[in-house]
């Protein structure tokens, strides 16, 4: 096989689909992770009742993907991809009927109500494992770069069109009723077409198997013990790097600037796209550096200056100042995404990938889950509003320490051959 063939292209009609799947759900993230907390806000629900709902819609969804790893390909990727969009489109609109704390729970759970305004649910792992299959070597980082690049400048997007609404109704108006319902209706037919296009893609992105690797059982998999040790350090590291990134999630970030500097919708959404922005540009450097410095290298370096930055966020005496601190570290902090997704595709082969990729996935989604609940209650107290920057920076730079003192003598087996 030719090089050109082994190496897939953005023509290809299955990675195209999974980039438009992902560029609407990223739009839809960037929108509702700003406007809800807002308008919980404007509703009266506190900091801490925030905070416990954006814990449940992360436990739940990372619940739910930690029990459904070993089955991905039993069960079929596009199958659970579609169902996935499926309880998307029916719960999320339930959004405008009800208050009830554990009605809620649940509509953000089946609904994909991301408080983040990146991936939740089972969506970012399947993905992941079916663009595995269609790129090798560093084509795959490139890929997972575009990938990356897509999902960052759609949730800027999203972020941007939470401005332009800003810019609409005027500085400090609360968001109605009836904008809120719109708003909602969109986000469940951002499901809808996520659905269709997830049935047609073609079924080359599936991964089957004639066995298993111990016994036989062409039904079941059951990973092999080093490839169990490999997800079991990776789901530890990743859920102490999440759980910091939960103390600082976008939803409560939005409440932080809005309380402590007084920041409006229009401010928001500017601020929100410029850190997804900057993000997406981040990624496809973070391709360029990581041919030259490697995959590992990339992650761990990029990752450590941007926590300290972090951390100064709090500490800055104007929001502007603060704003600026965010901004920045954004330029470095997420050049880790599709090199953590490549160099995670890289030390297993092709069939464990779909175990991987949804285990450590929703090991990042545990650890994050929960950590806002937490930060809820720091921001419940003003005195308490720069712990969430400290704890959340201190953790993910120590994260960053071990994973490189544990993977840097690590091979990639299987970088160029799968």
């Amino acid at each position: 096989m030719s090089q050109r063939e082994s190496e897939p292209s953005l023509n290809d009609h299955a990675v195209w689909y999974l980039l438009i799947a992902r560029a609407l759900r990223e739009v839809a993230f960037g929108v509702i992770a700003i406007i809800l907390p807002l308008y919980w806000h404007e509703q009266h629900v506190s900091a801490l009742e925030i905070g416990a709902l954006f814990t449940t819609a992360l436990l739940g969804s990372s619940l739910i993907s930690l029990w459904i790893g070993r089955h991905v390909d039993h069960f079929g990727r596009r199958r659970l991809l579609m169902l996935s969009s499926l309880l998307w489109l029916v719960a999320s609109p339930f959004l405008l009927v009800t208050r009830e704390p554990l009605v809620l729970g649940a509509i953000i759970i089946f609904g994909s109500i991301s408080p983040t305004g990146k991936e939740i649910g089972l969506f970012l792992g399947i993905e992941q494992a079916m663009l595995s299959k269609l790129a090798k070597g560093h084509a795959r980082t490139k890929t997972y770069a575009w990938f990356t690049l897509v999902g960052y400048v759609s949730t800027a997007a999203g972020a941007l069109i939470a401005a332009l609404l800003g810019f609409g109704l005027g500085r400090n108006v609360e968001i109605s009723a009836e904008l809120f319902r719109i708003i909602v209706l969109a986000y469940s037919g951002i499901a809808l077409v996520q659905l269709v296009l997830y049935a047609v893609i073609p079924r080359s992105v599936e991964q089957t198997r004639a066995t298993s690797m111990e016994g036989g059982d062409a039904e079941r998999y059951r990973p092999r013990g080093e490839v169990r040790k490999v997800v079991t350090t990776l789901t530890a590291l990743f859920s102490v790097d999440a759980f910091g990134s939960g103390l600082i999630v976008q939803g409560l970030l939005v409440y932080w600037f809005r309380v402590k500097f007084g920041f409006d919708l229009e401010q928001l959404g500017l601020l929100f796209f410029g850190t997804n922005l900057f993000s997406a540009l981040s990624s496809l450097v973070a391709a360029s550096i990581s041919k030259r410095f490697g995959l590992l290298n990339t992650m761990v370096f990029t990752h450590l200056p941007s926590n300290v930055l972090l951390i100064l966020v709090p500490f800055a005496p104007s929001g502007l100042l603060a704003a600026v601190a965010l901004l920045a570290r954004h330029m470095l902090s997420q050049m880790d995404v599709p090199t953590r997704q490549a160099y995670t595709m890289a030390i297993v082969d092709a069939q464990d990938r779909g175990y991987l990729a949804t285990t450590t996935n929703a090991a990042r989604g545990l650890g994050t889950g929960a950590s806002p609940l937490i930060a809820g209650l720091f921001l419940s107290n003003v005195a308490l509003f720069a712990y969430p920057f400290v704890i959340a920076g201190g953790l993910k730079a120590g994260y960053d320490v071990v994973i490189y003192a544990i993977f840097r003598k690590v091979p990639t087996p299987y970088s160029e051959t799968q």
